[in-house]
């Protein structure tokens, strides 16, 4: 199972659709001017920001998410404490340096969410997802993504995730990555309710494909596919 953590420096998860990295800010202090040829989505972790376009500022305190659109120019300033983040691109993309602010920002620009409540980023064919809550005792159900990876970031809770049959436990901080294809299922196995921060790239239809359980313990799919490629026999 691919798992890493928040406080590991660098790249977390990545494959040809998207790549999630950790980044870090000191106090007061701010990153290059920086844009990408993909859909960018940040989620704040500790510390208080100013994410900075050309023709706003948008002052951040975490646990917050924010969306960036393809192509938008933007800095990320530290106010008067240390800041940790991640950067999903989707597709996968390297961040640019850029000269200079864009004078004005008309397209979409930078979306501020929280992530106490069910926010998602803005419909988008690259990239769905935002903020995923599971009750104290709830498991959501067993399904899979055609042609799209699933990144969890656990927020608070503990949670067992069962991935093509096997299960681990993930509890707070821990990063899990899913591949196309795979059947995945959480379960919410702590005090409280689960919060979990995703991304699911790139945003296909249908958007979740689910299973039956045979009588020999194997999962058939239910859904079908739309792509035109074979589907997987059914497994555990």
């Amino acid at each position: 199972m691919n798992r890493s953590s928040i406080h590991d420096i660098g790249v977390l998860a990545s494959d040809d659709t998207f790549s999630l990295e950790s980044g870090r800010l000191s106090a007061r202090s701010s990153t290059d001017l920086i844009s990408c040829d993909s859909d960018l989505v940040l989620l704040f972790t500790s510390g208080d920001v100013q994410v900075k376009t050309g023709d706003r500022i948008h002052n951040v305190s975490a646990p917050a998410q924010a969306y960036i659109n393809t192509g938008v120019t933007f800095e990320l300033i530290a106010s008067g404490s240390d800041v940790s983040y991640l950067t999903a691109s989707c597709p996968a993309a390297a961040v640019n340096s850029s000269p200079s602010h864009d004078s004005k920002v008309v397209t979409g620009g930078v979306t501020i969410l929280r992530t106490d409540r069910y926010d998602r980023f803005p419909d988008s064919g690259l990239v769905r997802g935002g903020m995923f809550y599971l009750d104290e005792g709830k498991v959501a159900t067993y399904h899979s993504h055609d042609a799209a990876a699933e990144v969890f970031v656990f927020l608070k809770g503990d949670c067992d995730a069962k991935i093509d049959g096997v299960t681990e436990r993930f509890t707070a901080g821990e990063v899990l990555y899913v591949p196309a294809e795979e059947k995945h299922e959480l379960a919410n196995v702590g005090e409280g309710r689960l919060e979990v921060w995703l991304t699911v790239t790139p945003n296909v239809t249908p958007s979740h494909t689910f299973y039956e359980e045979q009588s020999n313990g194997t999962w058939e799919r239910t859904t079908p596919r739309l792509d035109g490629l074979n589907s997987r026999p059914p497994t555990a």
